[in-house]
């Protein structure tokens, strides 16, 4: 019987290894390979076979929701579990409709990442107990959340979510304070909310953090 095969995608690198170990520990035979981007998992499945994917939801650049609808359409074979820390409906609703094979917490323990990797490649669908069941009977909807992110816009997502100042982010991101400023007005015109706390509380919900 050919090993299992396993990517796992995640930018948090403490995450993402502390995952790989769970997962080499869960299944000694298994090929577990590591990505820190959607960019970089594209690169991973360029050259490998995978039979499961387990893809944080919130990452800069190409964001999860992003990667998985991408890898359902060229890897229809690859089963797909969703990673994140956020359990809004808006996000999960969306990709449960688009055929996103799992979804875990990143806090869920070892034996139901066991339980969900058998699930989903068993060929059914896994939802953590910790997400209200209510999700799974909504009814479908037609429109994705609408408002997209470019990848500049979601590092600095990720630099507000860690409670960075303009003046920090600017530094970090070698661009003016200024800038910085134009680029977070424009996200709370776009996302309709009135400051960085519910611009924040957007993209968790609509998977552009997680």
């Amino acid at each position: 019987m050919k090993p299992l095969s396993i990517l796992t995608v995640d930018d948090q690198a403490l995450f993402r290894e502390g995952l790989t170990l769970v997962l080499n520990k869960l299944y000694p035979n298994a090929k577990v390979r590591q990505a820190s981007s959607g960019v970089e998992a594209f690169d991973q499945m360029r050259h490998h076979r995978f039979d499961l994917l387990l893809l944080d939801i919130g990452m800069p650049g190409m964001n999860g929701m992003e990667v998985a609808k991408q890898v359902m359409l060229d890897h229809p074979d690859t089963r797909i579990i969703i990673l994140t820390q956020y359990n809004g409906e808006a996000m999960i609703t969306h990709l449960v409709q688009a055929g996103v094979h799992g979804f875990l917490l990143k806090n869920s323990e070892s034996q139901e990442i066991k339980k969900a990797v058998e699930t989903v490649l068993a060929g059914q669908q896994y939802i953590t107990t910790m997400i209200h069941p209510s999700i799974l009977k909504e009814e479908k909807v037609s429109n994705a959340p609408s408002v997209r992110f470019s990848k500049r816009e979601a590092d600095i997502l990720m630099y507000l979510k860690l409670g960075k100042s303009s003046k920090e982010i600017a530094e970090r991101l070698s661009l003016k304070e200024n800038t910085i400023n134009s680029y977070r007005e424009d996200m709370l015109r776009k996302t309709q909310t009135s400051n960085v706390a519910e611009l924040i509380s957007y993209a968790y919900k609509n998977g552009v953090l997680g």
